[in-house]
């Protein structure tokens, strides 16, 4: 699967930086079914924001880096709430990627319930860290605040993902 994201290929992931998505075993179908990129024989996500709902009702939200130009630093990636408290703290930590899961009903999680299906909403933000120097204040690291959902009908599950536009990041 080759998605394109403007003219950013988002699963030209190296090798060395993949993450697995899904089991072990799942074919090209059954993993663009849950968002993630195809290669062969591998299933992995892509340099993106990807949120999966699992039916036994866990949040996967997996972040990458390059998720914004500048890269993302991932050590200030949290949840709206719970900081560095299980479960609301990262799961696992590569270079590229920063991964969460969490139940439904923990770590701010708010919850909707519509005409025949309910509605869990959180979100997660970046900090940017402020380097002083003698002439003044810069920064290099982006801002970045996103909005998830999970929708469960019935038995049906669905994932939808709402980014916070930002300031766009200065000519070079």
């Amino acid at each position: 699967m080759e998605q394109l994201q403007g003219s950013v290929q988002i699963c030209q992931v190296s090798d060395i930086e993949r993450v697995q998505c899904g089991d072990t075993g799942i074919d090209g179908a059954g993993c663009e079914a849950i968002n993630c990129c195809f290669d062969r024989a591998q299933c992995f996500y892509a340099k993106e924001v990807t949120v999966q709902c699992l039916r036994d009702g866990q949040f996967v939200v997996v972040v990458a880096s390059e998720t914004t130009v500048p890269r993302l630093s991932l050590d200030s990636v949290s949840l709206l709430e719970g900081g560095d408290v299980a479960p609301c703290r990262p799961v696992g930590t590569t270079p590229a990627f920063v991964i969460f899961q969490f139940p439904v009903s923990a770590c701010g999680t708010t919850m909707r319930v519509g005409r025949g299906y309910v509605v869990y909403e959180n979100g997660l933000s970046s900090s940017y860290e402020v380097a002083s120097g003698p002439l003044g204040s810069i920064t290099r690291d982006s801002v970045h605040e996103l909005s998830f959902q999970c929708r469960y009908f019935g038995s049906e599950v669905v994932s939808l993902v709402a980014e916070v536009n930002t300031v766009p990041p200065p000519y070079q």
